[in-house]
């Protein structure tokens, strides 16, 4: 079960947020020049030496790790015909309901992470008042909080996929 996509989808979530989170941080080092006027409409950016090598190490590393998590979504379609994932669903991937033990396993961590956000949201909320935020930080806190929200996830499931093993 612990090679099962479904569990393994969190790790993918956490993968492909470290790399947004990475992304952010180099493009608001970017020199940006915005001129919107009566003639022309004109948006550049312009990365330093630094900033340019770890972009052009960012978008490969991305892409990769977009045609690996195609390949296993596709892989695990293959092997179960029945009950085929897609990522355009309203339901999270996560969502492990084969049978009732695992529907139950799903909602003590879905609610784990609601709890997390019920108290982790308004301390957010309230840092940011008080706390004079650039665009920067607030997105880091997001990706940080979802960070969060897919280890407590992913640990919980887990757990419960290390008994059903041994």
């Amino acid at each position: 079960m612990k090679k099962d996509f479904r569990v393994q989808y969190p790790l993918w979530q956490i993968g492909f947020m470290l790399i947004f989170m990475l992304f952010a941080l180099v493009l608001t080092g970017a020199v940006t020049n915005f001129v919107n006027d009566a003639t022309s409409f004109s948006y550049s950016v312009e990365l330093g030496a630094l900033e340019g090598l770890i972009m052009l190490l960012i978008i490969p590393l991305y892409l990769i790790l977009l045609i690996a998590f195609t390949s296993k979504l596709s892989k695990f379609n293959k092997e179960h015909p029945t009950s085929k994932l897609t990522i355009w669903r309203n339901r999270p991937l996560e969502y492990v309901e084969d049978d009732e033990a695992w529907q139950m396993i799903t909602r003590n961590a879905t609610q784990k992470v609601y709890t997390f956000f019920s108290w982790s949201l308004p301390l957010s909320a309230v840092f940011h008042l008080f706390v004079p935020s650039s665009s920067l930080l607030i997105i880091i806190n997001i990706g940080i909080l979802s960070l969060f929200q897919y280890l407590i996830y992913y640990f919980h499931v887990r757990k419960h996929v290390k008994s059903e093993d041994e």
